[in-house]
């Protein structure tokens, strides 16, 4: 009993990893600070990405952050196909942050960007170096979401 057992969650797991249709990702960004990710796959080419966490201005982790990004898959490339397919999307959102109590402003609301270029693995996970930058409209602080690069990455379900 425990044998059958056994080869139907083997069986179950292969189909899972074979299927490649997959609608929802979830995963970790790290970059500028650290973010929980979900992405929602509207099809092949387009997705919705949702970003929140903790974005570290000189180690101090004072600020909370939440993006949303709608992207576009813009080339698929198949370059290693035994290990999975490259990609590069790029999107546009918008991004409120919530900064430490001595700010001037402690909300910021802005627009983002976002580009993406990585690999969707065989297997159910996906890795992709991005850069998002976002211009903030309150309280002169446009110049701190210049540089935001992160490695990303998501679990497929």
């Amino acid at each position: 009993m425990k044998k059958i057992l056994l080869a139907v969650v083997a069986l179950l797991c292969v189909a899972a990893v074979n299927a490649q249709d997959y609608k929802n990702s979830i995963g970790l960004r790290i970059g500028y600070g650290a973010e929980v990710q979900y992405e929602r796959h509207f099809s092949a080419e387009n997705y919705l990405e949702v970003n929140a966490g903790l974005a570290d201005l000189l180690g101090s982790f004072d600020r909370l952050m939440v993006n949303a990004t709608y992207n576009w898959n813009c080339f698929d490339w198949d370059w290693t196909p035994s290990a999975g397919r490259w990609f590069l999307s790029a999107g546009v959102g918008g991004s409120v942050g919530f900064w430490g109590k001595d700010a001037k402003c402690p909300i910021q609301v802005g627009v983002s960007g976002n580009v993406a270029f990585g690999i969707r693995f065989n297997a159910p996970v996906t890795l992709s170096l991005d850069y998002r930058p976002t211009i903030y409209l309150l309280n002169d602080a446009w110049v701190d979401g210049v540089g935001h690069f992160g490695l990303t990455c998501t679990y497929n379900f």
